[in-house]
């Protein structure tokens, strides 16, 4: 909000500013506050501003407060509980927001990354039809060049993690393919990557 509009604001004009305080041109609005009945109200300390007369400047302290910082820490705390125990994402600068249902008992949860390029989905899921393991739901969701997969695999007729832990292998070390998890037992772990051709676990 520059000289060219608070020029054209009437002279008792009342600006409420609580999104930046560099959003408003601090001389421009100091010549509007000196030259009338105006008034600015914002939560921004500015040199020029913050003591004014017709100046209101609030403690800018919303995400500062006790409550505030318990919430964000216990949302903070759940976030990553449930990308532990269930491989979902919210609140991810560089990830895609993606959440499948609980898994059901008689399945294993695998999570796939990789690069979002076209027949990747159908590389992974190939991968499971070749082992003869049945995908019980999934979903695929994507964000710039990252895509994120998370499906669940039925086990009735496979009891054994070291058919999952082979299939895995199969799947990370596919061009393209950057990690991959299967969730069982103690979160955290299952996790494998491809690190330059070779096979991290």
């Amino acid at each position: 909000i520059g000289k060219d509009v608070i020029s054209n604001m009437k002279p008792d004009a009342v600006l409420l500013n609580f999104a930046r305080g560099e959003l408003v041109d601090s001389e421009a609005m100091k010549e509007f506050l000196d030259g009338g009945n105006g008034k600015y109200v914002s939560d921004f300390p500015d040199d020029l501003l913050w003591d004014h007369k017709n100046s209101l400047i609030l403690p800018h302290l919303g995400a500062s407060t006790e409550e505030a910082e318990d919430a964000a820490a216990s949302m903070a705390a759940e976030t990553i509980k449930n990308f532990l125990e269930k491989g979902t994402i919210v609140n991810s600068v560089n990830f895609p927001e993606t959440s499948l249902p609980d898994r059901p008992e008689n399945a294993v949860r695998f999570v796939c990354v990789n690069q979002n390029l076209p027949g990747m989905l159908a590389h992974i899921t190939e991968a499971f039809a070749k082992a003869n393991l049945n995908i019980l739901q999934q979903i695929n969701h994507s964000r710039g060049e990252i895509a994120y997969n998370v499906m669940d695999v039925d086990i009735t007729d496979h009891d054994d993690v070291l058919s999952f832990k082979e299939v895995q292998e199969v799947i990370t070390m596919q061009e393209g393919v950057l990690s991959s998890r299967i969730i069982f037992g103690k979160a955290g772990q299952g996790y494998a990557k491809n690190l330059m051709g070779e096979y991290f676990v």
